[in-house]
């Protein structure tokens, strides 16, 4: 060991060196030094009164979840609900809107072709997207059933007039 390191073991300050001590030098020794009884006293103190206080704070906390009121309960629920209504919709909307642009895309490099061959060779190579019909009934009741009548009609009598 070096001669150094044999006075740092040997030296212990006794009281009346601390208080010659510097405060900060005082501090950075006392910071390592083993606290005394008295100080070990206030510390046992303080760390029961934060566990007393911890442990009455998680009591009332679980007695105020047992008073949350089921109404309040019911409103987070539709408020969640709500919530995850409105995200599903910007998804769908964002979702159309892609589609879109990408069908007007698809449509304008169709078009833009030099001549028919090949821009109908682009439209059967490109996944263009079925367009839905919506097949509405478009006859009232007494359209359909006049309809009826001809399908109905084995002879012919209906349409045939003579």
């Amino acid at each position: 060991m070096t001669e150094q390191g044999e006075r740092a073991k040997q030296w212990s300050p006794t009281s009346a060196g601390l208080k010659t001590m510097c405060p900060q030098q005082r501090a950075r020794y006392l910071a390592y030094a083993e606290p005394s009884k008295e100080v070990r006293g206030w510390m046992a103190a303080s760390r029961q009164r934060v566990s007393t206080r911890l442990s009455q704070e998680r009591k009332e906390r679980q007695k105020d979840q047992l008073q949350v009121p089921d109404s309040k309960l019911r409103q987070d629920a539709l408020i969640g609900q709500l919530k995850a209504a409105e995200a599903r919709n910007r998804i769908r909307q964002m979702r159309l809107q892609y589609q879109n642009l990408r069908e007007q895309e698809m449509n304008l490099m169709i078009s833009c072709q030099s001549n028919a061959q090949s821009a109908i060779r682009l439209e059967l190579l490109l996944l263009a997207r079925e367009k839905r019909v919506n097949i509405r009934d478009s006859l009232d009741q007494l359209q359909r059933r006049r309809v009826e009548e001809i399908l109905e009609d084995d002879k012919g009598l209906t349409i045939i007039r003579g």
